[in-house]
């Protein structure tokens, strides 16, 4: 994966990305993250690491979220959407997501289901489609790059929880 292709904004993500096919990227990344996210008790799922920074159940819900939009883009820019697409504020969506009234279990499961679906988007789009391009948050990105970027950005909070949560 060549970051340098890709926004400033995205490269810290891309840079995580292996070579490979999207969709297997896509379910492979999910599996090895779960190899990690499912060994966190539910005890441990509020846990901040440090004063002001998310639980790990917050990390958890914005990865969703953010999933979600970046899916969002992807559809809208595989259709030849041409306005560009507002960004948004992450740290206000965690603050008014709730993750702290749900399980592990029920975020976990969400991911999966979501995950599912996400895969199912990008199976669905040719390679025309893929290349296809737009703009959201003032970012330029291709469908395909969409794709990537939700991996990078999945493998980026996962090893910060890996870091500081354990």
């Amino acid at each position: 994966m060549d970051a340098q292709h890709y926004p400033v904004y995205y490269q810290s993500y891309i840079e995580k990305v292996p070579e490979g096919n999207l969709v297997d990227l896509l379910d492979f990344s999910l599996s090895e993250s779960l190899k990690t996210l499912v060994m966190i008790p539910e005890s441990k799922g509020d846990h901040r690491y440090e004063e002001g920074k998310w639980s790990i159940k917050d990390i958890l819900q914005h990865l969703i979220d953010t999933e979600r939009i970046f899916c969002f883009r992807a559809l809208a820019f595989s259709r030849g959407e041409q306005n560009e697409i507002a960004g948004y504020d992450h740290d206000l969506y965690v603050q008014n997501a709730n993750a702290d009234q749900r399980s592990m279990k029920s975020l976990l499961e969400e991911l999966r289901r979501l995950r599912a679906s996400t895969i199912d988007l990008f199976k669905s789009l040719n390679d025309e489609q893929l290349k296809l391009k737009g703009k959201a948050n003032g970012q330029v990105l291709s469908v395909e790059q969409i794709g990537h970027v939700i991996i990078g950005h999945e493998m980026h909070h996962v090893a910060i929880i890996e870091e500081r949560y354990n």
